[in-house]
């Protein structure tokens, strides 16, 4: 979205349980979320130190319970293996369809983790590569963060 020739996005999740936002406008980069108190962090793009995009399609307990069920199978508990089989698959199908999506950002001594909603996904992949081009070029801010 622009906003007066300025790219603005809204990125929303969950960090500490809760819901949190990440807005970018431009440059400035604000992370609302409420762990014990409230936390508002302005920065910008240039001064976050790590930025990661993660998204998980692998339900690791699927594949425990799929090697458990293996073994019971060699064992000749062919039922119990069964079982464990179907677990492994129910498991394995949902995080195939629903990933885990993860954006951790580094500011300062701070690190924010957000569990990005499926709608905010293209803009936090955006941000994460917005925020690993400014790192390895070594841009500097324009301009001060400003509050949007």
């Amino acid at each position: 979205m622009y906003r007066g020739g300025v790219t603005t996005a809204k990125i929303t999740g969950t960090a500490y349980g809760r819901p949190a936002t990440i807005e970018v406008t431009g440059d400035t980069v604000m992370w609302r979320a409420r762990p014990e108190a409230a936390e508002n962090i302005v920065t910008t793009v240039h001064d976050v130190r790590f930025a990661s995009w993660q998204v998980q399609r692998t339900s690791w307990v699927g594949i425990a319970f799929a090697v458990l069920g293996g073994v019971w199978i060699a064992g000749d508990g062919y039922i119990v293996g069964a079982v464990a089989f179907t677990i492994a698959a129910a498991l394995i199908g949902v995080r195939f369809t629903r990933p885990r999506r993860r954006l951790v950002l580094e500011v300062g001594a701070n690190q924010l983790v957000l569990d990005v909603e499926e709608g905010s996904a293209a803009a936090a992949r955006a941000l994460a590569k917005r925020i690993d081009r400014a790192i390895t070029s070594g841009e500097l801010p324009a301009s001060p963060p400003t509050l949007p």
